[in-house]
């Protein structure tokens, strides 16, 4: 074989681990950017109208949810959780809790765990928002809990896969929002939960790191399964991308109700800033 054609089989790898890396982290990266800059601008309203014990209204349940999602992603990856703090009184680096673990760098699953540990807590609230709004309201065919509703190969760069994923979106928001469920105090009771949940999903500059460091570990192993792949079963580079695009489809279904509900705290905390924040 040709110094050429190595250098095809070489690109076309890497390209095949490039689109599988961006389809798996994209929603992550996207998802996290939009509620990080949501969750700013309404904790700066917040603490405008009612000082910064006005960051407890929401966070006495949202950070507790957040920090959990920390500490099971650690279970699930073996890492050693050495000290949990679920809740505390703000400190000067706006620190309302933590999670510090330990790992084996040596071990490929605990390097690869950092980057889902240190986005956890988008994985984590969404869940349980859509666990919630699955359970606590009365007129919801959620979609996203069947899997045969996700396409085959979804992927980013695929128009029908967009497609596909804005009318699960419509028919989630659709079903939830009917006007059969306004009559419920469980409804109302969701919704609550998931204004909190929401409000406190963004990522720390530490989660950050940590998830950047996992990050490299995740693309290498793909990359090397890939190769495989390429040079011995052809069917091993389609299963890894059916089952990336299937989390991916749930997980941006997921997370559009989690921008929903956030994008809904900035605006109370907008009518709030308005109201009590100028008198």
């Amino acid at each position: 074989m040709s110094g050429q054609s190595w250098m095809a089989i070489v690109l076309r790898i890497v390209a095949m681990t490039g689109v599988q890396f961006i389809s798996l982290i994209g929603a992550l990266f996207i998802g996290g950017f939009i509620l990080g800059f949501l969750e700013r601008q309404a904790n700066g309203r917040v603490i405008h109208a009612f000082g910064i014990k006005g960051i407890y209204y929401t966070a006495w349940l949202g950070t507790p949810i957040h920090e959990l999602s920390h500490a099971v992603m650690c279970l699930i990856f073996r890492h050693r959780v050495t000290e949990v703090k679920l809740l505390q009184a703000v400190d000067t680096d706006g620190t309302m809790g933590y999670v510090r673990h330990a790992y084996n760098p040596n071990s490929l699953y605990q390097r690869i765990g950092n980057l889902f540990i240190g986005v956890a807590p988008l994985i984590g609230g969404s869940l349980i928002i859509a666990l919630c709004a699955k359970w606590m309201t009365y007129d919801s065919s959620l979609a996203f809990f069947d899997w045969s509703q996700a396409p085959q190969q979804f992927s980013f760069f695929d128009l029908p896969s967009w497609t596909a994923l804005g009318k699960a979106i419509l028919q989630i928001f659709q079903s939830l929002f009917a006007v059969s469920n306004y009559g419920h105090p469980a409804f109302w009771l969701f919704v609550l939960i998931a204004l909190c949940i929401s409000s406190r999903m963004s990522l720390s500059n530490e989660d950050i790191r940590g998830a950047g460091s996992g990050a490299g570990a995740l693309f290498g192993l793909l990359l090397v399964a890939n190769a495989l792949s390429v040079l011995l079963d052809p069917a091993l580079h389609m299963q890894i991308t059916y089952w990336i695009g299937r989390f991916n489809f749930l997980l941006m279904v997921m997370l559009s109700l989690s921008v929903f509900f956030s994008l809904l705290v900035l605006l109370i905390s907008h009518l709030l800033f308005l109201t009590v924040g100028r008198r």
